[in-house]
């Protein structure tokens, strides 16, 4: 039985999948950033490519793939896309009041204050991440009124590898 299988995140990212692994995670089974949009874009010698992902895949017997999250790009000859963004999963934890809190108090600190860059850093250090910026409207993540492209973040949004604990509000 094949063990891993790929995928794109939402932000263009190709992430490689241990399947049965973190089954709860908003992408079940993401483990590792196999190469980013801009590798991808402009793959060096040692890039993953889609074509590489693939080719992995396929190599694999489809006895061996079938009824696995690897079926899909073995008979499509595509990687599925996620609407979520890659995060490493953690072993490290903080309650949602804990981080709820830091948020709050990122919000009001000034942009610039070196208060953001420690709490970035806490949260960061539990596994949560600011949300990167995506152009493309995505309401797994974003809030917004009526746009379309997004250019900027009025409020950033933060995500887990198993949770968006708040969703961007784009301008």
């Amino acid at each position: 039985m094949i063990t891993f299988s790929y995928c794109m995140d939402a932000a263009g990212n190709l992430i490689k999948l241990s399947l049965g692994k973190h089954p709860k995670a908003l992408i079940p089974g993401a483990v590792e950033l196999a190469a980013t949009a801009i590798e991808l874009a402009h793959p060096l010698p040692w890039t993953t490519t889609v074509a590489e992902a693939l080719k992995e895949i396929r190599f694999v017997p489809f006895p061996h793939v079938k009824g696995t999250a690897a079926e899909q790009p073995h008979i499509s000859g595509s990687i599925p896309q996620s609407a979520y963004v890659f995060v490493p999963p953690s072993e490290s934890f903080a309650s949602d009041e804990e981080v709820a809190e830091l948020i709050e108090l990122f919000d009001v600190l000034p942009a610039g204050h070196e208060g953001r860059a420690e709490i970035t850093d806490a949260l960061n250090a539990v596994g949560i991440q600011m949300t990167p910026l995506i152009p493309t409207f995505n309401p797994k993540l974003h809030e917004s009124a009526s746009v379309n492209r997004i250019t900027e973040y009025v409020s950033p949004g933060w995500i887990s590898h198993s949770k968006v604990y708040r969703k961007a509000v784009t301008s």
